[in-house]
């Protein structure tokens, strides 16, 4: 007769003391695959139409607006008349030729200026503000980026230095300190 195994030993089981965690519990089983809900048809997505973007405002270019343009370091100065926020057709196309000249990664910070008083500056800021933006849509129709537009309104925030004029927009080209995201 061929040799049995000798028998395994047994070993006493070991005590558990009583501030170890209690062992896992088995898992419970899984359902049965008839017991599970069908999984509920998801609907077709729903097409909203999305409106086109808002086309730019009339461009404030006038025959009889008073203003010069005159270049400075690194882009073009543009003079208004006092309370005006027109260009004239110069500075329309000195801004356009400004535009198709920037290099397409540039930036372009539009500086605007307007004399004003120290009892009422929201009207010199507001004056301002509309000059630079008048600026802004011919560089936006010229096929600029509104991104790649800085505007800075300083209404009479910014005194003009001797010889320059109270009434002007500085439009310059380069690279710009963007604030962080």
């Amino acid at each position: 007769m061929p040799d049995a195994p000798p028998p395994a030993a047994v070993l006493p089981p070991t005590p558990v003391p009583p501030s170890a965690p209690p062992p896992p519990q088995p898992a419970a089983p899984l359902p049965a695959i008839g017991s599970v809900p069908p999984v509920p048809p998801v609907p077709p997505p729903i097409m909203v139409p999305t409106r086109p973007p808002p086309p730019p405002g009339p461009l404030q270019v006038a025959p009889d607006a008073p203003g010069t343009t005159t270049p400075i370091a690194g882009g073009l100065r543009l003079t208004f008349g006092a309370g005006d926020v027109r260009l004239n057709p110069a500075s329309a196309d000195a801004l356009r030729a400004l535009a198709k000249a920037a290099p397409a990664e540039a930036d372009i910070t539009v500086t605007a200026h307007a004399a004003g008083t120290a009892d009422d500056p929201s009207s010199a800021r507001r004056l301002s503000l509309s000059r630079a933006l008048a600026v802004r849509g011919i560089l936006i129709a010229e096929g600029i980026s509104s991104a790649r537009i800085l505007v800075r309104a300083l209404g009479a925030s910014a005194p003009a230095s001797a010889g320059e004029p109270a009434d002007r927009v500085d439009v310059t080209t380069g690279p710009t300190a963007r604030p962080a995201k």
